[in-house]
C-alpha cells in the first residue's frame, strides 16, 4: 500500500501498473479498495490504476471527526495526490459511493478527466436507507444514539418492511452494514464527516458536453438501491452517454461490469 500524508489524514491507495495512463478507481460503502481487484483484468501496459480507500474504510485514516470533508479539501487531497504520483490527466471508476466520489471529482477536475465509468453511483438519486450518509445534521444525536443502542433502530425498519414501505433487499442491506458496533460506527462517523460532500449534478452534466467526456453508466437490472429509473433523469441529459443494464443485483455489479467491458 501507498499512503498520500495530508493535514486532514492519511489516503491509503494501492497502485498497479507502471504506463501513464492513470485510472483511480474508488469503492463503495463498507467496501475497501480490495473490493474493486477485479478491474486489475482491465490493466494493460500503457495504464497505471490507483485503488483508493475512502476514509473511514480500508487503511486511509481521517483525522478529526468535527472535520467535514469537504469539495474544497477533496481537490487539495487529489491535486496533492497528482503531485505525488505525477500524472495530470486521469480516468475515473466508481461503484456505488466511489461513483459519488468520482462525481464530485469531476465536478472538480472536469479538463482533467478523460472518461467516466460509473457504477451505480450514489450522489444521483438512492433509496432512503441506502442513503444513510446524506442524512440532515439535525440527526446527528438519534443516528449516534444508533451505534450504541441499535435494537429500537432495527425494530423500525423490520416494521417497515413488513407493511411494504422498504424493500426486503434494503432491509439486509441495512442488517449487514450495522450488524456490529464497529460497523455502526463507520456508518455514523461516514455520515458525520463527508455525508455533505454531495455533487452539484447541473454543472457535471454541463461538463460532460462541454468537454465530451466519455461516460459509461452501469446499472444493476435488480438493484433496488439505485436503479435505474433514479438515474434517468441524470442520463437523459447526456446524450452521448452509455447506459449498459446488467442482469445482477447491486452487490454482484463490480464483477458483471468488468465482465462486460472484457467481453
Amino acid at each position: 500500500m501507498d499512503f498520500l500524508k495530508t493535514e486532514w489524514g492519511k489516503l491509503a491507495y494501492k497502485s498497479l501498473g507502471t504506463g501513464k495512463e492513470v485510472s483511480l478507481i474508488i469503492h463503495g460503502f463498507g467496501q475497501t479498495h480490495q473490493d474493486m481487484v477485479p478491474f486489475e483484468a482491465l490493466l494493460s501496459p500503457d495504464a497505471r490504476f490507483l485503488f483508493i480507500d475512502a476514509f473511514y474504510h480500508g487503511r486511509s485514516v481521517w483525522r478529526d471527526q468535527n472535520q467535514s470533508l469537504d469539495k474544497s479539501i477533496w481537490k487539495r487531497i487529489i491535486s496533492a495526490l497528482m503531485s505525488k504520483e505525477d500524472f495530470s490527466t486521469f480516468n475515473l471508476i466508481g461503484y456505488s459511493m466511489g461513483g459519488k466520489f468520482s462525481l464530485v471529482t469531476y465536478e472538480l477536475f472536469p479538463e482533467k478527466v478523460k472518461s467516466l465509468i460509473l457504477l451505480a453511483p450514489d450522489g444521483i438519486k438512492t433509496g432512503l436507507w441506502y442513503s444513510l450518509n446524506s442524512y440532515p445534521g439535525f440527526l446527528h444525536q438519534p443516528f449516534r444514539q444508533v451505534v450504541f443502542k441499535p435494537k429500537p433502530f432495527f425494530r423500525i425498519v423490520e416494521s417497515l418492511e413488513l407493511v411494504g414501505l422498504v424493500e426486503s433487499s434494503l432491509t439486509k442491506f441495512v442488517r449487514n452494514e450495522m450488524k456490529t458496533r464497529s460497523k455502526r460506527a463507520q456508518v455514523y462517523l461516514t455520515w458525520r464527516v463527508f455525508g455533505g460532500l454531495r455533487p452539484h449534478l447541473p454543472t457535471i452534466i454541463t461538463e460532460i458536453r462541454k468537454q465530451q467526456t466519455p461516460i459509461t453508466l452501469y446499472i444493476g437490472e435488480f438493484d433496488k438501491m439505485v436503479t435505474g429509473e433514479n438515474l434517468k433523469r441524470f442520463s437523459s441529459k447526456i446524450k452521448h452517454i452509455k447506459v449498459i443494464k446488467l442482469p445482477v443485483g447491486h452487490g454482484q455489479l463490480i464483477e458483471a461490469a468488468v465482465e462486460n467491458i472484457t467481453h
